[in-house]
């Protein structure tokens, strides 16, 4: 690379958008490094507020990023952007798709778009997203808005990431959002009818306004349309509202005072689980359940603890399989794992992962 961690942080801090592309980039490489970066920059974390954008295919997210990113800096914000692309089938990169559509906004250095692929995750996210994103924080954006490829129920990834999750809604979804309404929706926190210009637009915003009464919170509805331009300022201010509501450096308190290695940490094991789901010859969301440890292990510096355990109707090799495939892919990842308890009976383990010295 040529520059050392100390100088890349540097040029983040003084909002350097060549230190902050490079930086991606060895997020996207090289997570270990990254999160060794996001150490530096541990006291710069925790003051964007981020936005995820997902949908179906098609539902026009990506011309929505590029009208709210323009409407954000006529308001004065700094944004910053990371669009999800599907990956080439022959390098693996982005198609960098959306960058063509949402396009530059500014040329005086208030707003960043980067594309990155998915590289075979299953969940709408590249594994790098959450320290991207930490990045993008840490270069001094106000917001940063996380557009996916699209979604469908088991995909909430971007819900994981986001301190405000739209979902976006082309007209004439029809018995398409009978099949998805009981996963993401019920995480949004904004939903987004687009094309609000068509009679479709009306009868979706009808269908939507009937079906979240059902649902545990029933989010507003805002219709928009990017070719006119309605529906965006208020969609624009609802967002800033969730900001102004949320305290700062909150993500980062509430995790406690070791909060910055324990984010490296889970940001490189977002991308470990992302990895082996895609490699177990197995369900992995209908078999095993894994959840980040909040007790003794997860308050010691540089040590995450992991809790895996076996839903109803799995059977013990996958969780043998899933103790295996993570301490293998830990080991690529400059990670060490450490199974500190099986319980292959009561279908748990508990696994310790830290850097490797």
């Amino acid at each position: 690379m040529g520059v050392s961690l100390d100088e890349l942080a540097r040029g983040i801090a003084a909002a350097e958008r060549q230190a902050l592309a490079r930086a991606l980039s060895l997020a996207e490489r090289d997570p270990t490094a990254a999160a060794a970066l996001l150490a530096r920059l541990a006291q710069r974390l925790g003051r964007a507020h981020v936005i995820g954008i997902t949908g179906p295919p098609g539902a026009g997210k990506s011309t929505l990023v590029g009208v709210m990113v323009r409407h954000f800096l006529q308001l004065g914000q700094r944004v910053a952007v990371l669009a999800v692309d599907p990956s080439s089938p022959v390098s693996g990169g982005a198609l960098l798709g959306d960058r063509f559509r949402i396009g530059e906004a500014d040329d005086d250095n208030r707003s960043f778009i980067r594309s990155t692929a998915t590289r075979g995750s299953l969940g709408g996210l590249t594994g790098a997203a959450r320290q991207m994103v930490q990045l993008m924080d840490a270069a001094g954006y106000d917001l940063v808005l996380v557009e996916t490829v699209g979604t469908g129920q088991s995909e909430i990834d971007v819900a994981r990431l986001a301190d405000s999750l739209l979902v976006v809604f082309p007209p004439g979804l029809g018995d398409e959002m009978q099949a998805i309404k009981a996963g993401i929706l019920e995480l949004a926190d904004l939903l987004v009818v687009t094309k609000c210009d068509t009679d479709g637009a009306r009868r979706a915003c009808q269908a939507l306004r009937t079906v979240a009464p059902l649902w545990r919170n029933a989010p507003p509805i805002h219709p928009v349309s990017a070719l006119s331009g309605e529906g965006i300022a208020a969609l624009a201010e609802a967002v800033l509202s969730r900001a102004r509501s949320v305290p700062p450096l909150a993500r980062q308190t509430a995790a406690g005072p070791t909060a910055p290695a324990r984010t490296a940490l889970a940001a490189c094991f977002d991308q470990l689980r992302a990895e082996l789901e895609r490699r177990l010859p197995f369900d992995w969301a209908g078999s095993l359940s894994l959840q980040l440890q909040h007790g003794a292990s997860g308050g010691e510096d540089g040590r995450l603890g992991v809790i895996c355990t076996l839903r109803s109707g799995g059977e013990a090799f996958q969780l043998g399989a899933a103790a295996a495939g993570l301490i293998l892919l830990a080991a690529e990842m400059h990670l060490d794992c450490v199974v500190e308890e099986m319980d292959a009976a009561g279908g748990k383990m508990h696994l310790v992962f830290r850097h490797a010295a």
